[in-house]
């Protein structure tokens, strides 16, 4: 997979581990993304369904698609809370993703909820 992302994310930590949540997403590595979440959590799917416990979510994942380009545009961070958003080339199809994270707390740096959005283009 080619992945391109924002080069600044080093100095805020919020903003990397998101960054590098959404590669280990979309590279489906599960131990990395399992370090990052908190045993309590819920990653709300917009529009299609609520996942609240670790089993499901690697469910989910390893049923996602294969992404042969990853795009991140831009990672926010504040208090508790961070975003981004960007894109993925599939074989014949791109989508475009936005995701918000809800942080344990403002000095803590494991997630709590993700809001996954997913638009797909048409080309």
């Amino acid at each position: 997979m080619k992945i391109n992302v924002p080069k600044d994310c080093d100095n805020a930590p919020k903003r990397k581990i998101i960054r590098d949540f959404i590669i280990a997403w979309f590279k489906k590595e599960w131990s990395d993304i399992e370090n990052i979440i908190e045993d309590e959590f819920q990653f709300r799917i917009v529009g299609k369904q609520t996942v609240e416990n670790k089993k499901d979510l690697q469910k989910y994942l390893q049923n996602g698609v294969e992404v042969t380009t990853l795009t991140i545009d831009e990672v926010l961070s504040h208090g508790k809370f961070g975003a981004c958003n960007g894109s993925v080339e599939l074989n014949k199809q791109t989508i475009d993703f936005a995701y918000f994270f809800s942080f344990k707390s403002a000095g803590k740096n494991t997630v709590t909820k993700i809001s996954e959005y997913k638009i797909p283009c048409k080309n």
